[in-house]
């Protein structure tokens, strides 16, 4: 029996069985079975809520317990806080003073702890991202086990043991990163509260805006997420065009509409983007090679974080749990809830797919999170199968928990005092952080104080004294004799060179200029090509005498050891020829509405130049 809006929808097999595929129709029914078992089934009901929660809170108290055992801020999140403490002083999102490039690549977390910061300004920012760290965690568990246990409750299943949130909350890389100032815990509830509210919609069919409007905001998170929220979109979609739709049955409404609030956000802030920063992607982007190819770099990453906590046990433990009730679903005519339960493992697999491509990062575990979560949603035991021979793989997968949150850990070798992992540059941060700052929880930047030299905070306080503008060119060597005359229109009185720009760029306060080595905040070197592979997301490496090129004094004698006469001269004249004489003027000119047009127009032309890191092949490149 077919029906419109609000009928139940009954289907006969050919074998004559006849089958409810109408949410609204199996609520109406299950009330119906409640009601005629009288009133012990509220009873019932109260203690299968509380024992719901009883098994997610074995998940949710364990995440908790090991991230906030492994509490620090890594030295990158300082990087966000030196820009959160120039929006906040009314210079804009930027880095360095004056100068617009987008240095951060997680816009919702950024300003989320902005906005947090100037609530609660008697609250440290490095705290405030500690504490919202913690939160966001607990949210993605719990959110994500909160799905999985509806879908599988609807559908008959009793019980949801979340097994899969069992193997995410005890591997240490997720404890790691839950509390690193970065972005990942809100990484972890968006993908939990993407698939509660896609889970949400399949179950009332009734509206998917709320669902479009999360799901879409994936790319404002963090940008590789975009491909997970293009995964979630498709399946949202796809449950809005099943039968038993009880929404908006127009096509615009139904379908259009969606895609429209999904796009909303994500699209004024790139408009935003363009005409503010004169890029269609972030600064970072660039400078890690977004669109580039290892695979080598990207497998080996990859087997990093798999091997150290013997990833292939649980998830092949898993197989057994899973497989049959996928086959069970579909062979039974649940297409629909086959494709929800499908789509967090599609789109863990979509992300991985892509970290592998780009050769993943320096810090261990960190990028693959993501990917590791969405996996393991989609893992559930119920009571039924501990009474069959799948209690064998539900116990081995048990057991490795206990063993991987005892013991197993990701353990790097030290080479000349860094930690790295042999060749291939992958680094555990938080022990490289305790190391350099000898504190077992460095949060604070006073906790960073010893790493951040004595030597280096005196340089800061000489320069500024002089009242003139003067630069650094050699990174971690610091004299007197080292400082150079400068000449910018930019608001600085020291330009110093760095590789390691957050905790040094955060305490070195708005009026200096800090030149980044590595690409990540330099406009000028993000643009270069790579020559040779290195530390994945650090390997465009530009030197000193574009700093000198772009804001020495012609004549001035240059530091033996840092650049020739003929580097410089020839990055000041590749500075001063278009498309980079031009990008530069648009992110340190002051932003007007023709600017902003002007900006956006040229967005595209400027985000595709790239030139060489030698100066002199740049010249020949950007001036001929």
């Amino acid at each position: 029996m077919n029906g419109s809006k609000g009928e139940i929808l009954f289907y006969t097999h050919r074998d004559g069985a006849v089958t409810v595929n109408n949410w609204a129709a199996r609520n109406l029914v299950a009330v119906s079975e409640r009601q005629s078992e009288g009133s012990s089934d509220s009873t019932g009901l109260s203690t299968h809520r509380l024992a719901s929660w009883m098994v997610l809170a074995v998940p949710l108290a364990v995440v908790l317990v090991g991230a906030w055992s492994y509490r620090w801020v890594q030295e990158d999140a300082f990087i966000n806080f030196r820009i959160i403490g120039n929006l906040l002083a009314g210079d804009g999102p930027v880095f360095n003073v004056g100068e617009r490039v987008e240095v951060y690549s997680d816009p919702l977390w950024m300003f989320l702890i902005a906005a947090a910061r100037e609530v609660l300004p008697f609250v440290s920012i490095e705290w405030l991202s500690v504490w919202f760290g913690l939160g966001f965690t607990a949210a993605g568990v719990l959110l994500g086990g909160r799905a999985i246990q509806r879908l599988g409750e609807s559908r008959g299943d009793g019980l949801i043991l979340p097994v899969g949130l069992l193997i995410f909350s005890v591997v240490a890389g997720v404890w790691e990163f839950s509390t690193s100032g970065l972005e990942m815990g809100m990484v972890f509830c968006w993908i939990g509260l993407s698939f509660w509210l896609l889970v949400r919609t399949e179950h009332l069919r009734n509206s998917a805006l709320w669902c479009a409007f999360v799901v879409g905001l994936g790319t404002l998170v963090r940008p590789e997420l975009a491909l997970m929220s293009c995964v979630f979109m498709v399946a949202l979609l796809l449950v809005v065009a099943a039968p038993g739709w009880n929404g908006p049955s127009s096509t615009v409404r139904r379908y259009v509409l969606p895609i429209l609030v999904a796009l909303a956000i994500p699209v004024l802030y790139e408009l935003w983007r363009m005409a503010y920063f004169a890029m269609i992607v972030a600064n970072t982007a660039l400078a890690k090679s977004a669109g580039a190819s290892w695979w080598s770099q990207g497998f080996y990453y990859a087997w990093n974080f798999i091997g150290p906590y013997a990833l292939w046990i649980p998830f092949g433990l898993a197989l057994p749990v899973v497989v049959p009730r996928i086959r069970r679903w579909w062979t039974a005519g649940d297409r629909i809830g086959t494709v929800v339960l499908l789509t967090p493992v599609v789109a863990g697999l979509g992300d991985a797919i892509f970290v592998v491509h780009v050769g993943g990062d320096y810090m261990a575990a960190r990028l693959i999170l993501p990917a590791f979560l969405s996996l393991c949603l989609s893992i559930y035991a119920t009571v039924a199968q501990l009474r069959s021979l799948v209690a064998v793989a539900i116990a081995g997968i048990c057991i490795w928990a206990l063993v991987c949150a005892g013991s197993l850990r990701w353990e790097a070798i030290s080479v000349a005092g860094v930690i790295w992992s042999t060749s291939h540059h992958i680094q555990d941060e938080r022990d490289f952080s305790i190391a350099a700052t000898h504190n077992v929880h460095p949060i604070s930047s006073g906790d960073w104080r010893v790493a951040s030299d004595s030597q280096y905070r005196d340089m800061v306080v000489s320069a500024g004294n002089r009242g003139v503008q003067v630069m650094v060119m050699q990174p971690y060597r610091y004299h007197p004799n080292d400082f150079r005359p400068a000449r910018s229109s930019l608001p600085f009185y020291l330009a110093i060179a760095l590789t390691n720009i957050g905790v040094r760029g955060y305490a070195s306060g708005p009026k200096v200029y800090i030149f980044d080595f590595l690409s990540l905040a330099n406009p000028i070197g993000s643009h270069t090509d790579i020559v040779v592979r290195g530390r994945p997301g650090g390997d465009k490496v530009i030197g000193p005498e574009w700093m000198i090129g772009r804001f020495g004094i012609p004549g001035e004698q240059i530091p033996a050891g840092t650049a020739t006469a003929q580097s410089v001269e020839a990055a000041r004249k590749a500075l001063s020829c278009a498309p980079l004489s031009s990008y530069l003027h648009a992110i340190t000119a002051p932003i007007s509405g023709g600017q902003a047009i002007s900006n956006f127009v040229h967005a595209f032309t400027y985000t595709t130049m790239h030139f060489s890191a030698n100066p002199v092949a740049a010249e020949h490149q950007l001036c001929q």
